[in-house]
C-alpha cells in the first residue's frame, strides 16, 4: 500500500512538471539581420536621399543669392509664350537692383524682347516690334550650348581674382559660333572672358 502511495507522488510530480514545462512560453528572439535586408534597407535609403535631391533646385549664385528661375526655365517660358520664335540672345544682369533673364528672339514678323525676374519668376518685360528690313541676328541654338554652371566655371578659372556680374549668350557674327561671356569686376576694372559656348574653348579675355 505505501508502495503505490509513493508511486502515485511520484507520478503526480511528474505530471505536474509537464504540465509546468507545456506553459511556460519560450523566449522570441529579435530577427537577425541578413545581408539581403541590409542591402534592401541601404537601397531605401539611397532611393530616399536621390529623391530629396532630385526635388531640390541648383542656381548660380552672385552676390551670394540664390534664384528661383533656372536659365534652362527661362528659355522654355520664352519658347512656351513664343513657340514659333528664334532665340537670338541671353542676358543674366541686374536690372534695377535684381538679376533677370532677359531674351531677344525673332520669328518671321518681329522682334521679340522679354524678361522674368530670376529671384521671384515674375516676368517683367514682353515687348514686340516690327522687324526691320535690315534685322540680321542669327538664331542661338540653345540646345547646342553646354550647360550654363560649367561654362560660369570656366569663365571664372580665366578670372579668378574678379567677381562675375552678368553673363551674355549669343551668336558672333564673325566667327558664326555661339559665344559665352562671363563679365567680371576686378577693382574699377571690368573684364570680360569669352568662351566658345559649344565646347567651353577658351576664345579671349577684353580688359575695360
Amino acid at each position: 500500500m505505501l508502495a503505490k502511495v509513493k508511486l502515485g507522488l511520484i507520478s503526480g510530480s511528474a505530471l505536474a512538471l509537464l504540465a509546468a514545462c507545456g506553459t511556460e512560453t519560450p523566449n522570441e528572439e529579435a530577427p537577425t539581420s541578413t545581408p539581403e535586408s541590409e542591402a534592401s534597407s541601404s537601397m531605401e535609403s539611397s532611393a530616399t536621399s536621390n529623391s530629396a535631391d532630385s526635388s531640390s533646385t541648383s542656381s548660380t549664385n552672385f552676390e551670394g543669392k540664390s534664384f528661383s528661375v533656372t536659365y534652362e526655365q527661362a528659355v522654355a517660358d520664352f519658347q512656351e509664350a513664343y513657340p514659333d520664335a528664334a532665340i537670338s540672345s541671353v542676358d543674366f544682369d541686374k536690372d534695377f537692383g535684381e538679376y533677370t533673364f532677359e531674351i531677344n528672339g525673332f520669328d518671321d514678323t518681329q522682334e521679340i524682347e522679354w524678361e522674368v525676374n530670376a529671384e521671384t519668376g515674375e516676368e517683367t518685360k514682353n515687348n514686340t516690334e516690327k522687324k526691320d528690313s535690315d534685322f540680321d541676328d542669327q538664331e542661338l541654338m540653345t540646345d547646342d550650348v553646354m550647360p550654363i554652371d560649367e561654362l560660369i566655371a570656366s569663365s571664372e578659372e580665366e578670372a579668378p581674382n574678379a567677381t562675375m556680374v552678368s553673363w551674355n549668350l549669343e551668336v558672333d557674327d564673325d566667327i558664326k559660333t555661339p559665344v559665352f561671356t562671363g563679365e567680371f569686376e576686378e577693382g574699377n576694372n571690368e573684364v570680360d572672358v569669352l568662351l566658345n559656348a559649344e565646347t567651353g574653348e577658351f576664345l579671349s579675355t577684353d580688359n575695360d
